[in-house]
């Protein structure tokens, strides 16, 4: 079980420093964001988007859940995003699935409902909204 998410988690580093490398010359292709939320317990994500339309992403994230009684759940997700909005503000919205692993793989579908503000000179931005993989959560990123 261990091993699996070792083997995903450096599959993920590798695919993201390919696609940094390669996003470098291309402008917001790819961004990385980190979220707190709250669903049973608290929650902490990191996801990797990298940008396939003018406003469409994939999404592949994880985290972990700090239950109410100690244990920490682990969660792999990955969802289509879209960003509907203009200049600096969008509506955030997708779907996609979700892997927890508590005592063994449960797969389960996965939406997200939330607002990004993006700070244009510097290309950071803000997050907020509901998910089913990050709780009610709040975040912020850097796109390259």
């Amino acid at each position: 079980m261990k091993k699996l998410y070792k083997i995903i988690l450096l599959t993920c580093i590798s695919t993201t420093s390919i696609n940094m490398s390669y996003a470098q010359g291309l402008e917001d292709k790819f961004n990385i964001n980190v979220s707190a939320g709250l669903t049973i317990g608290l929650n902490a994500n990191i996801n990797c988007e990298y940008r396939i339309t003018d406003n469409s992403y994939i999404s592949l994230g994880y985290g972990e859940v700090a239950s109410l009684f100690g244990e920490q759940i682990p969660h792999i997700d990955i969802s289509h995003v879209f960003l509907k909005g203009r200049r600096q503000h969008y509506f955030e919205f997708g779907y996609g699935l979700t892997v927890i692993d508590d005592l063994d793989y449960v797969l389960h579908p996965n939406f997200r409902l939330g607002y990004r503000k993006i700070n244009d000179f510097n290309s950071r931005f803000f997050r907020t909204g509901i998910s089913f993989s990050e709780g009610l959560y709040f975040g912020f990123g850097q796109s390259f």
